[in-house]
């Protein structure tokens, strides 16, 4: 019954958030948004590839997850200026402080402006810290991968897009848990509460004219944290729709590449905008291996490069304002 309401509440939300699109919305001011799971430090290990695949994305606002602390803000710095062409103006970053191995960075060719809410360690609640723990197998309280000493990897800031104030938030959710009951869905739940209050909190205190948010759901099993993260939120911004995103085959859903383990490839990334202001303009999971020989060519990109840098695939979205 609670996997119904979900559902219910998801499908709820969507509707109560649908806006007709505006046949004109060439007319309008428009802006691309690449989030991506790096799965650690790719703009490290392999910064030329890391370039081309944002060469090809042509993002104005970049949403990472899962960023290894190794792999500091000089060194994304330094990869994001290879990418300038000519006196443009820098790359603006924010760099997460909570979740340990996993921070959110965003990066914008915008200014930013840092938010409260998630300029430190964002910690779980104490009675649902204690529930998580106790649900735990000595295995993987053991595990410091999944500690919650370093708080919940998130991280939001309002990007200045001309006279709109954007808040951008990105989030990587803890992982496996194949039972509805799993304490691993519960601690996915947790999280994504936190993100909605803190969203919520930021909407209460300041003017935010569009909501972007997004990163690593990790849904292997229920719908529940999307229909947690949908809202609703105070008007005039009301519920959170998902980017419906294929690969360039037009019916490829994936974004985490399961080939080679026990798990199929599944739709574990997203991205949720708030059609009150935005809309839907333009957008494609972007994989080398979707590409033609001279695609691959011209971006200077090899065919298993997308493979080689992460085990997710970026989601490339072109929003127009409303």
């Amino acid at each position: 019954m609670k996997l119904k309401l979900a559902w219910i509440f998801l499908a709820s939300a969507l509707t109560a958030g649908l806006v007709v699109a505006d046949e004109h919305s060439d007319d309008k001011e428009r802006v691309r948004v690449m989030s991506w799971n790096i799965s650690k430090d790719s703009f490290v290990t392999d910064p030329a590839a890391f370039q081309a695949v944002l060469r090809k994305a042509e993002a104005d606002i970049l949403l990472l997850d899962e960023v290894e602390p190794r792999a500091d803000i000089d060194k994304l710095r330094n990869v994001l200026a290879g990418l300038q062409a000519g006196p443009q103006v820098a790359w603006n970053i924010d760099y997460g402080k909570s979740g340990g191995r996993q921070r959110g960075v965003i990066a914008s060719r915008m200014a930013l402006e840092p938010l409260p809410e998630f300029s430190s360690v964002v910690p779980y609640p104490e009675a649902d810290r204690r529930h998580i723990l106790n649900r735990m197998s000595a295995d993987h309280r053991s595990r410091t991968s999944w500690s919650m000493d370093d708080g919940i990897p998130i991280n939001g800031a309002i990007v200045l897009h001309g006279k709109r104030r954007l808040l951008a938030v990105v989030a990587d959710l803890q992982c496996c848990g194949d039972e509805p009951g799993s304490w691993e869905e519960f601690r996915r739940r947790v999280e994504m509460r936190e993100v909605r209050r803190l969203v919520r909190q930021v909407l209460k205190r300041t003017q935010v004219d569009g909501i972007i948010v997004a990163g690593d759901f990790n849904l292997v099993n229920t719908a529940f944290p999307l229909a947690i993260l949908a809202g609703p939120y105070d008007h005039p911004h009301a519920g959170l729709i998902p980017a419906e995103l294929y690969h360039l085959d037009g019916r490829t859903t994936w974004t985490w590449d399961g080939r080679g383990t026990p798990y199929p490839s599944r739709v574990l990334d997203f991205q949720l905008y708030g059609p009150q202001a935005l809309e839907f303009y333009t957008g494609y999971i972007l994989d080398s291996e979707d590409l033609s020989p001279q695609e691959l060519k011209q971006a200077d990109l090899q065919h298993k490069t997308s493979t080689t840098l992460s085990d997710h695939r970026p989601l490339v979205v072109e929003y127009a304002w409303r």
